[in-house]
């Protein structure tokens, strides 16, 4: 089903598909298999004409997005989400947040939705009935953030998984991707000026 990768591509870029919700066109949504659940910023739920009074209550919090503090849920939301030709009701935790991404879909759709996924080959197989549809990721998503520093930014970078990095003691990185380097002990300079 995958091909074998060439060496030109190497990369980190995340996946993202275009899809629809209630009918209204969505791009940049980030299928993150490291999310447990999917999640929706607020303004884009607001957008596409959500209510307040609509969500569904929850007393959970979402932690782990952006690295910062657990965020409070106003609610759960349930919409249909139709990417390529399968619709699926898809539930949404609704928070305030921010990012280089209009929604995550996580494991919550990715197993519900039956799809296997891969960031390398930047596509989804998802299964419609006994057959297998597979949906190429949202590409114009790279182009939004080619002005972002953050290391996600750069789909050139190399992979540091599977190099050998025993003789290195500080990885760094700089735009032109990652630099493992050895560090020296300089030797003091201090007795040789007396």
């Amino acid at each position: 089903m995958f091909q074998k990768p060439k060496e030109s591509d190497n990369h980190h870029k995340a996946l993202y598909m275009r899809g629809h919700i209630n009918g209204k066109p969505i791009s940049r949504m980030l299928v993150d298999g490291g999310a447990i659940v999917n999640l929706m910023p607020y303004t884009l739920y607001k957008k596409l004409g959500g209510e307040d009074e609509d969500l569904i209550k929850t007393n959970m919090t979402v932690s782990g997005v952006g690295g910062g503090d657990p965020i409070s849920a106003k609610g759960v939301a349930s919409m249909e989400l139709t990417v390529r030709s399968k619709t699926l009701a898809t539930s949404f935790f609704v928070s305030e947040v921010q990012g280089n991404f209009s929604l995550i879909l996580g494991r919550d759709w990715i197993h519900a939705n039956q799809c296997v996924l891969s960031t390398l080959h930047q596509c989804l197989a998802q299964w419609i009935g006994d057959e297998v549809e597979v949906v190429l990721g949202d590409t114009s998503s790279f182009i939004a953030m080619a002005d972002s520093n953050s290391i996600g930014a750069n789909d050139k970078i190399n992979c540091l998984s599977g190099l050998d990095l025993s003789d290195y003691e500080l990885i760094s990185c700089t735009r032109d991707g990652f630099v493992p380097t050895t560090l020296k002990a300089m030797e003091n300079r201090l007795n040789h000026l007396m």
